[in-house]
């Protein structure tokens, strides 16, 4: 069997190091090409609505507290909010060009309304392709639940409209997320690029 001094071997190991090396930088390179080609970046606005009686000294001290009585209507409110009817109503105050782009079905879809627990407060969510678009499309549909809620609930509390998006409050989503898909790319390229290596070295120090 052939003898091997230690620079010999030492050198097949740099040279394994630098090749693992190589591989898990074109793997984490691969797997972020990828990642970015299957992400779809969306944006949240959202905005809440206070439903609620005003408290004057007779319901105040009644046997059942109005509101105690505002707070189970609100799962009501939230069926409300959510019908195509309040996105009919919200379309009309959205801008030529928006009403072009959405159609009241759209706005009904991207519309997500949720009554928080124990509360006279009800979250309009919207997720679309633009910050700018989502901020106007929850402030529509807040508008439009304003303006329908007494039609389609008589004796509903009155809707109070809580501060307006903006686009600079937008929440922001991806639905892929790149960081993790490269980090995964690196250490399967290392992981190949460290089999390689064992095996080739393996062939040219032992079996040979």
């Amino acid at each position: 069997m052939k003898e091997y001094q230690l620079k010999d071997v030492k050198a097949s190991f740099v040279k394994a190091a630098v090749f693992t090396v190589i591989m898990a930088l074109l793997g984490g390179a691969g797997m972020f090409v990828v990642a970015k080609h299957k992400q779809h970046i969306s944006y949240t606005a959202e905005r809440f609505a206070v439903i609620s009686h005003p408290i004057t000294t007779q319901t105040a001290t009644s046997a059942s507290p109005i509101t105690n009585t505002d707070q189970q209507m609100m799962l009501t409110y939230e069926e409300i909010a959510n019908d195509p009817m309040v996105a009919k109503a919200a379309r009309k105050h959205l801008t030529k060009s928006q009403r072009k782009e959405y159609s009241a079905d759209q706005i009904s879809q991207d519309l997500d309304a949720k009554a928080k627990p124990q509360s006279l407060a009800l979250r309009l969510k919207v997720t679309t392709n633009s910050p700018k678009n989502a901020a106007a499309l929850v402030n529509a549909a807040a508008e439009g639940l304003k303006e329908t809620l007494p039609k389609i609930q008589p004796g509903a509390g009155n809707v109070k409209l809580l501060a307006k998006a903006t686009e600079d409050n937008v929440e922001l989503n991806k639905s892929t997320n790149v960081k993790k898909y490269a980090a995964a790319g690196l250490a399967l390229g290392g992981l190949v690029g460290i089999v390689i290596s064992f095996v080739v070295i393996t062939w040219r120090r032992v079996l040979k």
